[in-house]
């Protein structure tokens, strides 16, 4: 935790101290907090001041849960209720049914796409995907969420078709980010859980590659592809080759390419393939077989690994080469998704960064620091 930070939280705890129960006047002083008085990164303030947010929050619904107050019920929701910052884990969290109903609503407006949200000024995003996988523990919603969740992907495509106005041959599919946001909240269950999702997740997937879909849904096709290895039950891995075989003719370097044989390598447990892939000089985009070396704990590859690092250029690239080395030189072995290198490459489409999301890749942040580069300088997407 930051010194900043460290230094709000105790002027906060202070404050709601001195104020006791009066969770507006607590909320209104954590929002009055400005990130440029504090640092220069305005996504990590944000995020830390929103969660403190929500701890003040969840310390008034636990006062409601005891005194069933309407009228503090009625300041929670308006104070996690907000467009633009809702806190839909407080929502949900009241255990009340008309508010948990609103969030329900919340997120088929999510599933009706870009357009939709724009156009309405529909102030929803996809961590209200996620926030009902959290609840789904939860025996007051489990089984709305469930079916929210299993019907969900059908919800989808059926408004994207019905709402076509444009009539091209692409233009009725879903948008490719919110099948991809579907897709990471339905890989995000519990290993329990999750494999009741198994058949769903596969189904989008092959929804993604059929032919005449556009390119921003083959680019979330391989981000797609990758969370197909968080599940267990067996996948038909020739639909992935047929795909690799296909794509590769006219985009042998698309990321999403190399995602899809990211995907292949990891489902059959095969080193060879990507060691063969990085020893051929001829293949500029070595990350994704750097990935499988690491994530496949393939301790041979390390004098290969180095041998790369060393003529490496880019300072991005040479941080992937780093991170894998290390992780095989202390035989690390990544036992759940979140462990795995490729955990820390970007999770968003180009798309997604277009409309301004900020990327999450770990590499680029490293290289960043050390090198004083721009991510846009030294690019490591194709797409």
């Amino acid at each position: 935790m930051k010194e900043y930070q460290i230094a709000i939280e105790k002027e906060i705890a202070q404050f709601a101290a001195e104020h006791e129960s009066d969770y507006k006047l607590i909320i209104e002083k954590i929002l009055s907090y400005n990130y440029k008085n504090y640092t220069n990164d305005f996504n990590e303030f944000f995020k830390f001041r929103k969660e403190l947010k929500s701890y003040y929050l969840k310390r008034a619904i636990a006062d409601f849960k005891t005194s069933k107050d309407k009228n503090l019920k009625e300041l929670i929701v308006n104070l996690a209720d907000v467009s633009y910052d809702r806190d839909y884990d407080v929502l949900i969290g009241l255990e009340e049914e008309d508010i948990f109903q609103k969030v329900l609503a919340y997120a088929n407006d999510f599933l009706k796409g870009e357009d939709f949200i724009f156009f309405q000024q529909q102030y929803v995003n996809s961590e209200v995907l996620f926030a009902l996988v959290s609840a789904y523990e939860n025996s007051l919603f489990s089984k709305e969420i469930l079916l929210f969740f299993e019907t969900a992907f059908d919800y989808v495509k059926k408004y994207a078709s019905e709402n076509d106005t444009k009539k091209t041959s692409t233009s009725k599919d879903p948008d490719g980010s919110t099948l991809l946001e579907l897709a990471k909240a339905l890989s995000s269950f519990d290993v329990k859980s999750r494999e009741h999702f198994t058949s769903t997740v596969f189904e989008i997937y092959i929804f993604s590659i059929k032919r005449k879909r556009n390119y921003q849904m083959k680019q979330t096709a391989g981000f797609i592809a990758v969370l197909l290895t968080k599940f267990q039950t067996p996948f038909d891995l020739n639909i992935l080759e047929n795909f690799i075989k296909k794509e590769r003719k006219f985009s042998p370097d698309a990321v999403y390419v190399h995602q899809t044989r990211y995907t292949k390598w990891i489902l059959e447990k095969n080193t060879s393939k990507p060691l063969r892939f990085l020893k051929n000089d001829e293949n500029l985009s070595p990350i994704f077989a750097i990935f499988a070396l690491a994530d496949l704990n393939c301790k041979k590859a390390i004098p290969l690994l180095l041998e790369k690092q060393h003529k490496e250029t880019n300072p991005i690239i040479w941080e992937v080469y780093q991170e894998a080395v290390q992780r095989l030189e202390k035989d690390f072995t990544a036992l759940h998704y979140e462990e795995r290198i490729i955990s820390l490459y970007d999770t968003l489409t180009p798309a997604q960064r277009a409309l301004g999301a900020e990327s999450d890749n770990v590499f680029v942040h490293r290289a960043k620091q050390k090198f004083m580069v721009d991510n846009t300088v030294y690019e490591t997407d194709q797409d």
